[in-house]
């Protein structure tokens, strides 16, 4: 099961294609599996999503951001720099994610941990509760 659907991502990037629409959804459900993977540790994110409100918000966006990261590999706006050459003029392009692969960055899986209940500070009190 996905957490965000075809017309969350038109909604925070722009409208999509039929064709685009079918990929998207391809698309949401591998970001869903994937996702589910990498916290398999903290329990079920379906679950956990249905019960918290704020933890389902945040797993549509960072799937929406997921798929518009793999979305964009190909086109020059997922274009890190661009290079071409037209006579004497040159430019280049650098694909971020040329693969169109997708991932998460760590402030993405940091915001789900600290959803999840997960200290991600990095700071541990030996002697204070609460840190």
């Amino acid at each position: 099961m996905a957490f965000a659907t075809a017309a969350d991502l038109e909604a925070r990037w722009r409208a999509l294609s039929p064709e685009e629409e079918a990929r998207v959804d391809v698309l949401l459900a591998d970001a869903a599996w994937w996702l589910g993977v990498w916290f398999k540790t903290y329990g079920d994110l379906v679950a956990l999503a249905a019960a918290d409100e704020q933890l389902a918000d945040g797993l549509k966006i960072l799937s929406c951001n997921m798929v518009r990261r793999a979305m964009t590999s190909a086109a020059i706006e997922g274009a890190q720099s661009v290079y071409q050459v037209m006579g004497p003029f040159t430019s280049q392009i650098a694909f971020r994610n040329p693969d169109g692969t997708l991932f998460v960055y760590d402030s993405e899986r940091d915001a789900i941990l600290s959803l999840l209940g997960v200290n991600v500070s990095g700071a541990v009190s030996m002697s204070g509760p609460g840190l």
